[in-house]
């Protein structure tokens, strides 16, 4: 057992604006199946409610228990998918008629889930106390800078602004919400987010092979849809971070890009996001392009939660962190970064995974995962206090910071 100070962390993958939105907000992540539907029923009945946190490997909804609810939108932990109860339907109607006709198509869904982050956001609210909350809970556990990576629009952009916060927070924004804002607005955002598949915890990941219940995920776009999106993008001068979970959806972003970059098409930065069952073949060429992968390390957990929905092979495939490093020659820090995507933020649960995988392939040394966090001058932050257990396989964050 050994104690390890880290320095303060950037995270490069969550979802600030969204999150702090959803501050206060009723939480299931933690509740057991009985509590977590007690909860629900609990809520007012004469108005809509957002509820976190929502597990499908832990609580199904019955047609009853929907029917029996309040209005309610209950979110899922992955932020991919969401139940939405029979009485929240008038409520929806009136602000988003479209979610309303169209919200138990999936398809639909995922394809709008920027539109949806946005519509979280704005129904729960952000205010700079809401930000100031979040941002001082990232300093407790030692991230000092983070990356919102799909703002949820223009209010949630100048609350940022005004902030003491606005030199620790980089903002993306999706094309169809950079589409909306004032000129002066789009200066702040660093670059251009696009979804390309679902979520494992929503089963709707572009994997192959299939789902265990025979399901095989989505992609959002076709191949030429994507192409004119990217291609029209290129033009606005700014990065590119692209969410491709699945191998159809990483073929399919590696494909659009090498044409483009055929084309004489480019971007300042492209960044692919997630990538948990990316192939060697694909790794060496995204290296080609010279984009980055940003991936989170406390996703190595997927390969037990969700067991229940994923092929064996792809539990060992999931975050192949050392073939990316030891053979493709990927650098943490350089073209391997990592961010939480808040599940959860902080070092605790990440380093305990990289450390203690499931999987031998998905292994990080503590030297390989603080530099994929991108510490060093100019990082704000006190940085966090972990006590290593190697004979119990445990990380626990001490009571402790540095100034």
């Amino acid at each position: 057992m050994y104690r390890l100070d880290l320095p303060s962390l950037h995270d490069h993958h969550s979802h600030v604006s969204l999150y702090a939105a959803l501050g206060g907000l009723p939480d299931v992540s933690a509740l057991p199946p009985e509590e977590a539907l007690a909860c629900l029923a609990a809520q007012p009945r004469d108005r809509l409610s957002l509820v976190k946190g929502w597990r499908s490997d832990r609580l199904s909804f019955s047609d009853e228990d929907i029917e029996g609810l309040p209005p309610l939108i209950v979110i899922n932990f992955s932020l991919h998918g969401f139940v939405m109860t029979k009485a929240a339907i008038p409520h929806v109607e009136a602000a988003w008629p479209e979610l309303a006709r169209n919200y138990r198509d999936v398809q639909w869904t995922e394809g709008r889930l920027p539109e949806l982050f946005e519509f979280y956001g704005v129904s729960a609210g952000l205010d700079a106390a809401k930000l100031d909350a979040f941002m001082r809970g990232l300093g407790d556990l030692g991230i000092g800078s983070v990356e919102d990576m799909a703002s949820i629009g223009e209010v949630a952009l100048a609350v940022i602004a005004a902030s003491p916060w606005r030199d620790r927070v980089t903002s993306w924004a999706s094309p169809s919400c950079y589409a909306k804002l004032p000129a002066g607005a789009r200066k702040q955002v660093e670059g251009f987010k696009l979804f390309l598949d679902g979520s494992i915890g929503a089963r709707s990941a572009a994997i192959e092979p299939a789902f265990l219940d025979g399901g095989e995920g989505r992609l959002l776009y076709d191949d030429a849809g994507l192409e004119e999106l990217v291609s029209g993008l290129a033009a606005e001068g700014k990065a590119l971070a692209v969410h491709a979970i699945g191998q159809r959806a990483i073929r399919q972003i590696l494909d659009v890009l090498e044409r483009c970059s055929a084309n004489s098409l480019s971007f300042p930065g492209i960044r692919l996001e997630h990538v948990q069952f990316i192939g060697q073949e694909e790794a060496f060429r995204a290296r080609n392009l010279g984009a980055c992968l940003s991936m989170q390390p406390n996703f190595n957990s997927d390969s037990v939660d969700y067991a229940d929905r994923l092929p064996r092979r792809l539990l060992a495939a999931n975050n192949p962190f050392r073939m990316l490093i030891d053979k493709a020659g990927f650098m943490p820090g350089r073209d391997l970064i990592f961010g939480s995507d808040g599940m959860p933020h902080g070092a605790e649960y990440a380093l305990a995974w990289s450390l203690f995988p499931a999987c031998d392939g998905q292994k990080l040394s503590v030297e390989e995962f603080i530099a994929g966090y991108s510490p060093g001058e100019g990082r704000p932050g006190a940085g966090a206090c972990l006590e290593v257990d190697e004979e119990n396989h445990r990380v626990r964050q001490l009571r402790c910071s540095r100034a």
